[in-house]
């Protein structure tokens, strides 16, 4: 702390009506799981042998030595839930075989540990947990290095009973809102449209069984590219303030959006407003969960229950510091994440700005290496963002599914801060954020003379799934806490 970092020069990247809410109970889900034969899936670049020991069914897959290489899995869920997925392997190598995870071509599990099994004849199960649709499901394992995946013998797929109750928009208190028929793919009799004016809201009443902290997540669609936040509130208590709902793409199609919140046994209410001239999105349902479910987004005590041991990928170790004597930061793997416990220095590069510039900052760049969706380079003073090294032989962040726009949760402080990958840094060094990342998490952001010498952790979620546009802080903060939810279900 104190001493600001020398940065590295970087490289461009050209890159009205009332009503009670009626309860609709969901039905439960299958309560055993199905079994799977890899040798029945779709293979790319492998076969079906039978050359080693103790496999299931006729026969395992063995997928080429290739990046690439994969085996999907169409399964069938009873019902929308969380699935658990246990995969059965071998690994007779020494060396991990890692692969992403997908379900319904989405990575929910990004380069994820097949570590050895010892021989080929000894078996394994890996196992995570996914949201699945009802009906029909594709779940992919695909190679991420060139030794290809490990052998896959089988897929046990279940999906958990669900407690919820659904509430439909149509039926609940509306004000400055309507009730509309008029797009596809809703729920019960039709959704509700609201009137494009602040302070239109839906207001469900709902009931708990029991005093205590409950999920609960709004169906909506926003056929613009324009958000549509709005404030969430419980009993007339904010619990969620100009919650960002993002476009959709098309009006047709719907998102989930996930919250959590204490409530009183009994009656309790739940009002979604409107918080600018736009109104709200279109809102189908809410699903009120059980007591203590796992929907919500994690606390900070959840993500660093999952990361207080290392599994060591960097090849080496980084300094905190140029000036200090020793590297003691090593880059640490989880499933679908790395993770890196450090300082915080101050990255005040990148646009000028009363906080970043010249006069304030001694090393100040006019660029980052990362752009926004106008070709310009990113406000650190504005936006949230971590700086990573640099690739080079002790670590490079290209292999692990990390660029631009890729989420990172900060934590410091018994705090969560969702920013995404936004320049790098020398390639010696590790632990810099943006001056917007300091100022948020309460540490000192001037570039001068602020920064922290330790306590924080960074949790970079690796796969496919990227902020856009980059310089959206509300949709890092809505993918960062769905992506905090998966890695802390699937470690």
């Amino acid at each position: 702390m104190g001493k600001r970092r020398q940065r590295a020069m970087l490289a461009m990247l050209g890159i009205a009506g009332l009503g009670l809410g009626v309860l609709i109970p969901a039905a439960p889900a299958s309560a055993a799981a199905t079994r799977y034969e890899a040798e029945s899936a779709t293979i790319s670049q492998g076969v079906v042998e039978s050359n080693h020991l103790n496999f299931s069914g006729t026969g395992f897959v063995n997928n080429d030595n290739a990046v690439g290489s994969y085996t999907q899995w169409t399964v069938n869920a009873g019902s929308a839930g969380s699935a658990t997925i246990t995969i059965r392997y071998s690994n007779g190598t020494t060396a991990g075989r890692p692969a992403d995870i997908a379900v319904n071509g989405t990575v929910v599990a990004a380069a994820t540990a097949f570590n050895s099994t010892t021989n080929w004849d000894t078996w394994a199960n890996k196992t995570i947990t996914a949201p699945v649709n009802a009906g029909a499901n594709t779940i992919r394992v695909t190679a991420t290095t060139a030794n290809g995946p490990a052998n896959l013998d089988y897929l046990d797929f279940e999906v958990a009973a669900s407690t919820f109750t659904d509430y439909q928009a149509e039926n609940a208190t509306l004000n400055q809102a309507a009730v509309a028929t008029n797009h596809t793919g809703y729920t019960g009799t039709g959704f509700v449209d609201y009137t494009n004016v602040a302070g239109a809201y839906v207001e469900w009443t709902v009931s708990a069984s029991a005093a205590g902290s409950v999920d609960f997540t709004i169906r909506y669609a926003n056929g613009t590219t324009v958000n549509r936040p709005m404030t969430i509130a419980v009993n007339g208590t904010t619990v969620a303030s100009n919650q960002a709902f993002n476009g959709t793409g098309t009006w047709d199609t719907w998102a989930d959006q996930s919250f959590t919140a204490t409530f009183n046994a009994g009656t309790n209410t739940i009002r979604a407003t409107a918080t600018t001239s736009n109104g709200g999105p279109n809102v189908d349902r809410l699903r009120f969960g059980a007591s203590g479910g796992g929907g919500g987004a994690p606390t900070a005590a959840d993500l660093l229950a999952k990361v207080n041991t290392c599994n060591q990928i960097s090849n080496g170790k980084y300094k905190t510091d140029e000036d200090v004597s020793s590297a003691t930061i090593a880059v640490c793997q989880k499933t679908g994440a790395v993770f890196w416990k450090a300082d915080m220095d101050i990255d005040c590069d990148g646009v000028r700005t009363t906080q970043c510039n010249e006069n304030t900052d001694c090393c100040f760049q006019a660029d980052t290496f990362c752009h926004t969706s106008g070709d310009s380079p990113l406000n650190a003073a504005q936006l949230p963002y971590v700086v990573v090294p640099s690739p080079s032989s002790t670590w490079n962040y290209t292999n692990y599914q990390i660029g631009c726009g890729t989420v990172v949760a900060v934590i410091y402080n018994n705090q969560v801060l969702y920013a995404v990958v936004g320049d790098t840094g020398p390639t010696a060094i590790i632990g810099e954020s943006s001056y917007a990342t300091a100022n948020s998490l309460g540490i000192n952001p001037d570039p001068s003379n602020g920064g922290t010498d330790s306590g924080v952790t960074y949790i970079v979620f690796q796969g496919s799934q990227r902020v856009s546009p980059i310089e959206n802080h509300n949709n890092a903060v809505t993918l960062g806490q769905n992506l905090a939810r998966t890695f802390v279900d699937n470690n």
